[in-house]
């Protein structure tokens, strides 16, 4: 994790974030962030409240895209909640930079991938609600008041869509916000010109110990 937080994320918020919020760019918060994603897979709705089975089952296709995306806004959720609590006493702004700079480095994975997917779906809805702004010098600022009613309500979208099994709802709201936007293209683009790796490969065996 500290790897593609060093090699990833911070060549990313150095050509994507604003200036203003780059301290928020943090290890700590991109942990938590990841951390409490897993959480959420294990917390969330497993079946449908209305006898359609399982989750997975009535969505079908896209029961995995969703369920990435759940696990990101209620992870995010989540560390908002035990702020709240005062369990967590570090800047709840580093996790929502730090999560924004997270949705570039995810949607690199592609349409291909249910996190890639998960993420042009969070980056269109975030759009829309008015999350962030994008500014004339090709970065991107949070608005943290919008963001947090963004979160709060992309929460409430996707638990529904699963607790109902509603695969006609969701396979709209896919089609409605799973695309790329050309300006979001042109950024990862920018990304790709800069050689930030996508991923990062971890080595191992017996060769790379010298056995």
């Amino acid at each position: 994790m500290q790897a593609k937080f060093d090699k990833i994320l911070m060549p990313i918020s150095q050509i994507l974030i604003d200036e203003s919020q780059r301290q928020h760019i943090t290890f700590d918060a991109f942990f938590e962030n990841t951390m409490f994603h897993e959480v959420a897979h294990g917390l969330g709705i497993k079946n449908t409240i209305n006898g359609k089975g399982t989750v997975r089952t009535a969505l079908k296709e896209y029961a995995s895209a969703l369920e990435e995306g759940k696990a990101d806004i209620l992870g995010l959720y989540m560390v908002e909640q035990l702020h709240e609590k005062g369990e967590l006493t570090n800047d709840l702004k580093d996790n929502m930079v730090t999560f924004m700079a997270g949705i570039f480095r995810s949607v690199r994975f592609g349409a291909s991938s249910a996190h890639g997917k998960a993420n042009m779906i969070r980056f269109n809805f975030f759009n829309q609600m008015g999350a962030f702004t994008g500014n004339n010098d090709g970065t991107y600022i949070v608005n943290f008041e919008k963001m947090q009613s963004a979160m709060e309500m992309l929460s409430q979208v996707i638990l529904t869509y699963q607790g109902d099994g509603d695969y006609e709802g969701v396979a709209k709201f896919v089609v409605n916000y799973g695309g790329i936007a050309n300006v979001l293209q042109k950024d990862l683009e920018r990304l790709s010109e800069a050689n930030i790796p996508v991923d990062v490969v971890f080595e191992q065996g017996a060769s790379v110990l010298g056995l």
